[in-house]
């Protein structure tokens, strides 16, 4: 300690140099915090996630608490512009650089969350993450699929061959229960009602339970599939052909191939089977109200992406069920041409 109380460093600092924080033991504070507060297992897998970019981007060795906000903006212009991605599939020959903004202002979002549990543990000193604002988006259509493009796409799949019919139970499954990859293929055979024709979303996105009315033909559909994999005696629904639970990666490496197959090369992903089931639901008339509830979404303003459904759907309406319809409008009236003719 200086002599001079003038120069004396507080105890937390002195504390604090002596130690050197990793960015993967300050991972395994993050994750073990985050954990205590009972997050799901998807969070914890993007925490996971965003601390391997901080080991690419900063360098395994980097005292985390060496940091500063200008090391946090650079973080960002790197996921947005010179991030390679798929670094180590062996599978992709071309490896785009930079991310989307929407997947950008995810990394935003956890690496705050990130600093302030590293902040409140005393680990750094201040969340450099704060003054990162999002990056804005330009609102954009909300791609989904025809009825003859889903048609298409299911006549093509051969369900002779258990794969094909595990995508064939798949995709009914997520257009009925409107549920995101990652709920359905984490649902066990427990999480069905086959009686009230009910399916219960446990791993989903806010951590709450989500309990999803589904139709008696993928009741139906599912039980065959039980069916079919009953030599696995797994809790689980859709397997591989080892009978361990598909991965959300391997679900839509074969969606790929079997969508190229089909000529319908645009459907890249599983989340467009939610978007064209809630664009079915509102069109159909169903209530934005319930749809929220359907989709597991905490705020309305978060459905409200569909809203442009509605705005057709209430024109149609208006046209359709209009009070003047009803007014009996046969009585002539004189016109001030008919007037002038008098």
């Amino acid at each position: 300690m200086s002599k001079n109380p003038k120069f004396r460093k507080t105890k937390r600092y002195v504390n604090q140099a002596a130690k050197f924080f990793s960015i993967d033991e300050a991972r395994n504070i993050v994750v073990k915090v985050k954990q205590l507060e009972g997050v799901s297992q998807n969070t914890i897998f993007n925490y996971e996630k965003l601390f391997n970019d901080f080991d690419r981007f900063y360098g395994e060795k980097t005292d985390i608490s060496s940091l500063t906000r200008d090391d946090a903006r650079e973080f960002v212009y790197w996921q947005l512009n010179d991030k390679i991605q798929f670094l180590n599939n062996k599978y992709r020959k071309v490896k785009a650089k930079g991310v989307s903004i929407g997947t950008v202002n995810t990394y935003i979002s956890y690496a705050k969350a990130s600093f302030t549990v590293l902040v409140n543990e005393e680990i750094v000193e201040e969340n450099i993450f704060d003054n990162v604002n999002n990056i804005k988006e330009k609102e954009k259509k909300i791609e989904t699929l025809s009825v003859n493009e889903i048609n298409k796409f299911l006549r093509s799949l051969n369900k002779c061959w258990y794969s094909e019919f595990r995508m064939f139970v798949l995709v009914h499954t997520l257009l009925d229960s409107f549920g995101r990859i990652n709920e359905v293929l984490s649902v066990r055979k427990a999480d069905i009602d086959f009686e009230k024709h009910a399916i219960t979303f446990q791993n989903t996105k806010s951590g709450k339970l989500r309990i999803v009315p589904i139709s008696k033909k993928t009741i139906k559909l599912l039980e065959e599939l039980i069916e079919e994999t009953s030599d696995f005696n797994s809790e689980f629904l859709f397997l591989t052909h080892h009978g361990n639970p598909m991965s959300p990666d391997t679900a839509r490496k074969h969606l790929r191939d079997l969508s190229n197959r089909a000529g319908l090369e645009h459907i890249t992903g599983f989340h467009i089977f939610r978007h064209t089931a809630s664009e079915m639901f509102l069109r159909q008339n169903g209530s934005i109200r319930v749809l929220q509830k359907i989709l597991g979404h905490s705020d309305i303003s978060t459905t409200s992406i569909y809203a442009h459904v509605l705005d057709t759907t209430v024109k149609l309406q208006h046209e359709q069920f209009s009070p003047l319809n009803l007014i009996d409008d046969k009585e002539r009236r004189k016109t001030r041409s008919s007037r002038v003719k008098q």
